[in-house]
């Protein structure tokens, strides 16, 4: 399948997610619970997995992926992984330890986990695949890597679908926090404050973990043995788990959807293509704004034929009638950012230039102004103290002889001439 590049580049940390809808379920059965993370180029649909990963308490998986693209910037120091560019080959570093890193291509990872999970899954009739993030996206890239690999069947007879930790958490954690990320429900439910979150075994590892400590406070009788490890088949694991499965066939009908939605706020390139590239705060409330576009079924020519119709108040009634999860302050500027480009009389509104221009000197620390001052003073009293000598010395030339004063008005760098009286020959 071929996917086309519809997210801007210059967007990829706030890039866009799959709309928030609540999971089908799947009816409870004879399931094995597997922790799955992945570390991964970017947060489109078009980015790579770079690492694999899975745990259950008796085995763990685990396999770097060469991507085809470098990693973004931002998920590059998220992860501490580098992709070192050679001659004849391309590296993966581990940038913590130096090393470089064992990699498969994308198709042999895959493969080898899809092993993994028929080895994992043993007599049940499936595996449930649990992760935890605020904002899914990383389901919908696994499969699209696996239908790019013809290897999404064959992961279908396995897998029975995806299970959010974030939202089994925020339901069952609700009168104790209010952040439900990885790391706070590892410390508070865990007691683990020194993990390693950006190794995508580490937080599998994590996610299972909560899960099953979740899953046993759901218990009327507690079991006190805490000896026993987890199976990932428990009675009480799977129903707590299976209301919050998304099933496979419902992820790939919600990629569908994303893709349309996507290609919908791609439509209006030409409008926030500027904005776009500005600074972060910029770029991502012009997404925000084009985001709110797309998502309430408005495109680019149907604002166009809006516009030629009936003008500013035309656009003004549809913004106004059509999109009801906007605050008033985003439609009016909504209003005047396409009124401005469809006008020929008005110049479209532009970024602000001043922002990047001192986003590195408003971002320095008071010391440096106070050293560079420190510094600027020293070399005035040197300067000072260096123009006193050469006024002394030059007082001191004046009453001594000709050729004293001769040397005095040399410049420093010339060596001075000393003439050797010649030696006569007898």
């Amino acid at each position: 399948m071929v996917q086309h590049d519809i997210s801007s580049s210059s967007d990829e940390n706030s890039g866009p997610n799959f709309p928030e809808v609540p999971a089908k379920g799947i009816p409870v059965g004879k399931y094995r619970i597997v922790g799955w993370s992945v570390d991964t180029t970017g947060r489109r649909l078009i980015d790579e997995i770079v690492q694999l990963a899975g745990y259950t308490p008796d085995s763990k998986f685990s396999q770097y992926i060469m991507p085809f693209a470098d990693l973004n910037p931002f998920y590059s120091r998220k992860h501490n992984i580098r992709v070192f560019n050679a001659l004849r080959y391309r590296r993966l570093k581990d940038m913590r330890t130096g090393q470089f890193l064992k990699t498969k291509s994308e198709v042999s990872a895959l493969t080898d986990f899809i092993q993994w999970l028929e080895t994992v899954r043993g007599d049940a009739d499936g595996v449930v695949l649990t992760f935890h993030e605020v904002r899914k996206a990383t389901p919908g890239m696994l499969l699209e890597a696996l239908r790019r690999n013809s290897l999404l069947e064959r992961f279908e007879k396995v897998c029975k679908g995806f299970a959010n930790g974030y939202s089994v958490a925020k339901a069952k954690c609700q009168s104790s926090t209010k952040t439900y990320n990885l790391r706070i429900m590892g410390k508070l439910l865990l007691g683990r404050e020194s993990n390693d979150y950006s190794n995508a075994v580490e937080r599998a590892s994590a996610i299972y973990d909560i899960v099953v400590h979740l899953a046993q406070g759901e218990r009327k009788d507690i079991d006190t043995d805490t000896s026993k490890a987890s199976t990932g088949t428990e009675p009480d694991l799977i129903e707590l788990v299976c209301p919050y499965t998304n099933p496979i066939s419902a992820e790939e009908e919600e990629i569908e959807l994303f893709k349309v939605l996507l290609q919908r706020q791609n439509t209006f390139r030409p409008v926030f293509g500027a904005l776009m590239k500005a600074s972060p705060p910029e770029r991502q409330h012009a997404s925000h704004l084009r985001r709110l576009l797309a998502e309430n079924n408005i495109n680019y020519d149907r604002l166009k034929e809006t516009f030629e119709s009936g003008g500013k108040e035309g656009l003004d009634k549809i913004l106004k009638e059509e999109i009801a999860n906007a605050i008033e302050a985003d439609l009016t500027e909504l209003l005047e950012i396409l009124d401005c480009f469809f006008d020929p009389d008005k110049q479209p509104i532009k970024p602000k230039t001043t922002w990047g221009r001192y986003r590195n000197y408003r971002s320095r620390p008071k010391s440096f102004s106070k050293n560079r001052k420190n510094r600027l003073k020293d070399s005035e009293s040197k300067d000072e103290s260096s123009g006193k000598t050469e006024s002394n010395t030059d007082t001191t030339a004046s009453s001594g002889s000709e050729n004293v004063a001769s040397t005095e008005t040399s410049p420093r760098n010339e060596p001075q001439r000393v003439e050797v009286p010649a030696i006569e020959v007898a």
